[in-house]
């Protein structure tokens, strides 16, 4: 052996090793340490609760500080835009629902953002069933007395929605084809005023999550007559759905989604995502979950790109064929 060559070829070795500490120092200090999560909802909603409960066993996870940021209005469009704008780094993250990234792109043709090129899907994080309520004081107990009830009406029943092309008015119209019944949807300024509509007899129904019908059918102040999809909810295992009631092709799930804006890098995607499986695997928060209606249900990022453009493509055929317009 040539000793000449030997202390070269250790020094080399040792300054990789302190290059690669100095790396992997300096990556973690990347690491943010404080996180925005923009929910583009009031407080003290379900999407506001559920963001809450999900941003407490996140920030754990990330050796971080998770800070919900509500940001209302333009159905989404304020909360979703401010997350568009941010820096790619994994310090501003946005807690979307379905309709956002699903809907509205094919609904409004003057969007100022498209969900598949302006942020990064980084996963389906949790669903909701999403039911048929009725006031208790209509006569109907289960979907065939409805449309029973419907068919005798001498005008069209009223079914509510939280405003026209809302996931609750496309879950009416997939109603009526069902059922061909005698229905007439009736647009409202969220699912609220629709809701206090049902329960005063003004109008017979309307579609609603289950963490926001949860409460009211425990307190007996609705019914609900069925649920959307093909499966029952854990939460809600009482309730059948419209499908097995004879009614198939009322279909889909109403879902909540992490994104950040468009560019971040594969690693810092991967790193939230895992931080998510890691928090949506605790006992407590699934427990938490499924108490007020909601399911785990975290996908892969490409998983939940490929659900945005089927559901699109799902939607705007509904939306076009109903000739579903906003103002």
């Amino acid at each position: 052996m040539n000793h000449r060559n030997v202390l070269p070829f250790r020094a080399i070795g040792c300054a990789v090793l302190v290059l690669a500490s100095l790396a992997g120092a300096a990556s973690a200090q990347s690491q943010p340490r404080q996180i925005r999560m923009v929910v583009p909802f009031s407080p003290g909603g379900p999407a506001d609760l559920i963001a809450r409960k999900l941003g407490e066993r996140l920030g754990p996870q990330m050796d971080a500080t998770v800070i919900i940021d509500n940001r209302p209005g333009a159905n989404g469009v304020i909360g979703v835009q401010a997350v568009a704008k941010a820096a790619p780094d994994g310090s501003t993250l946005l807690f979307a629902t379905s309709g956002m990234l699903t809907i509205s792109p094919v609904l409004y043709k003057d969007l100022s953002y498209d969900p598949l090129k302006d942020l990064s899907p980084i996963g389906r994080v949790v669903a909701n069933g999403s039911a048929l309520l009725v006031g208790r004081q209509l006569p109907a107990n289960n979907m065939k007395e409805f449309v029973a009830y419907a068919q005798k009406s001498s005008a069209p029943v009223a079914i509510g929605s939280a405003g026209t092309g809302n996931i609750t008015h496309l879950y009416m119209e997939l109603m009526k084809d069902a059922t061909r019944g005698n229905f007439v949807h009736v647009p409202y300024k969220g699912v609220a005023p629709a809701l206090t509509d049902v329960m005063g007899g003004q109008i017979a129904g309307v579609f609603v999550d289950l963490p926001a019908a949860l409460p009211l059918l425990q307190s007996g102040r609705v019914k609900a007559l069925g649920l959307v999809g093909a499966e029952r909810s854990a939460s809600a295992p009482d309730i059948p759905t419209i499908a097995e009631q004879g009614y198939p092709g009322v279909d889909g799930v109403s879902w909540f989604g992490v994104l950040g804006p468009a560019g971040m890098s594969a690693d810092r995607v991967a790193a939230v995502h895992a931080a998510l499986g890691r928090a949506l695997a605790e006992p407590e928060l699934v427990k938490a979950l499924k108490d007020i209606g909601s399911q785990p249900a975290l996908d892969q990022p490409a998983e939940m790109a490929a659900l945005m453009r089927s559901e699109q493509a799902r939607w705007a055929q509904l939306i076009k064929a109903r000739n579903i317009q906003v103002d």
